[in-house]
């Protein structure tokens, strides 16, 4: 080694480990169930392509993010549809304002539709079925 160089960094160096860690992560990124669960769906949903949101996960997340986020994002389903379901039934009204819906009764309704939607029923369905069922139970 050259005494000159001691102590210096080699740039190429680091844009080496820079590009193994984009492969790194790039690897996780393309995954079957990566691109499935997460990939085209949120890339459908911000109307981007699903190259660019491999981009904003790049760089906006390190490996240990990366790695932690599908199982985040399997857990969460449950959660992230019982709130769209919160909004879409005007449960915020008519539990929240209201207090036509105890707390409970809320966690309930909510519980057995976003059930029915991870077991496969459509959420338009799920949702048209549960209107139907909150206006009979409000209307008891």
């Amino acid at each position: 080694m050259n005494r000159d160089n001691i102590g210096k960094t080699d740039d190429t160096s680091h844009m080496d480990e820079d590009e193994v860690l984009r492969i790194m992560k790039m690897r996780i990124i393309e995954s079957y169930r990566w691109k499935l669960d997460i990939i085209e769906p949120i890339s459908r949903e911000l109307g981007i392509s699903e190259e660019e949101l491999e981009e904003i996960l790049i760089k906006r997340l390190d490996m240990a993010s990366l790695e932690a986020l599908h199982p985040r994002y399997e857990s969460s389903k449950h959660y992230c549809i019982k709130e769209k379901l919160h909004a879409d039934l005007r449960l915020c009204w008519l539990s929240d304002v209201m207090n036509i819906l105890s707390e409970e009764e809320t966690e309930k309704i909510k519980n057995k539709i976003a059930a029915e939607i991870l077991n496969g029923k459509s959420y338009q369905k799920a949702l048209e079925d549960g209107r139907k069922d909150l206006l009979e139970y409000l209307m008891r």
